[in-house]
């Protein structure tokens, strides 16, 4: 089907360059409008249309418009387009028009294919029902993440800003396995910090246990970033529990000295205050 619509298309631009040949007159026409035109119509089927969810007409409005933000020009960029008389231009506009909103269903431009859309509709469902609903359908949600994640299109954000959704509804088995594949495909690109992150998530997964798994996340995360300050964290949490309290408090100044963020701060200052009270019975 798409190829037939990308035919139909090239027969009528072809067709629109053979008449183009024989001009009335020239205009100016700003680039600008045209793809805020082209963007609008788009708009306005996607919200017509009864397949859709709002949720799936949001996230496909949104892509669209970071199209548009990435295709303006910074200047004023003037095309000239050859008028015609005027029965061929909106035939020529309706037909261009009709290829853009076609191509989102087919194979679109940036947006992502229907099978991305199903798949993306299904994780958000997945995220907003209740823990009943997540434990039937979690099998089914990781094999869609699994083949998303291994898409050459899909981005290390786009990876990791899911990771952070399924960690704050405590879905930590799917998160941890999110920012594995993220370390995996995107190893050589992504900050350090995430090696820790990644140490943090398998630790809530395993309920608070130094697991060998978390053990070598961990060292793996240490050597990445020796001051990182949730990976210190961690590692006095691992002294502590092993009884090793003056181990356990000297990761926790570190840790204390190596964050920006007051409420840390504040989480890890209230963990060296119960072990020096214990130390002082």
């Amino acid at each position: 089907m798409f190829y037939l619509l990308l035919t139909i298309t090239l027969i009528s631009l072809i067709i629109y360059t053979i008449v183009s040949f024989y001009p009335t007159n020239r205009s100016a026409y700003d680039r600008r409008e045209q793809n805020i035109e082209l963007f609008k119509a788009e708009k306005k089927n996607l919200e017509l249309n009864p397949n859709l969810s709002q949720e799936s007409i949001n996230l496909l409005v949104n892509e669209r418009e970071q199209i548009l933000l990435q295709d303006v020009p910074k200047e004023k960029e003037l095309v000239v387009l050859t008028q015609k008389k005027a029965v061929f231009k909106p035939v020529f506009i309706s037909v261009i028009t009709f290829l853009a909103i076609s191509v989102i269903y087919f194979q679109p431009l940036s947006l992502g294919s229907l099978d991305d859309l199903q798949t993306r509709q299904a994780i958000y469902d997945f995220i907003a029902a209740d823990l009943k609903t997540r434990d039937i359908e979690r099998e089914s949600v990781i094999q869609e993440l699994n083949s998303f994640v291994n898409k050459t299109e899909t981005t290390a954000s786009e990876i990791y800003s899911l990771s952070n959704e399924f960690r704050d509804i405590n879905e930590f088995l799917i998160s941890s396995l999110l920012l594995k594949s993220l370390i995996s495909k995107f190893s050589d690109e992504i900050p350090a910090a995430i090696f820790a992150e990644y140490a943090q998530i398998l630790f809530f997964k395993e309920k608070n246990i130094f697991s060998e798994e978390v053990d070598t996340a961990l060292q793996i995360a240490l050597k990445k970033s020796p001051v990182n300050a949730i990976a210190l964290t961690l590692k006095g949490i691992k002294y502590f529990q092993e009884g090793e309290t003056d181990l356990a408090l000297n990761s926790w100044e570190k840790a204390k000295e190596n964050t920006k963020y007051e409420s840390e701060k504040a989480s890890i200052q209230e963990a060296i205050n119960t072990i020096k009270s214990m130390k002082n019975q």
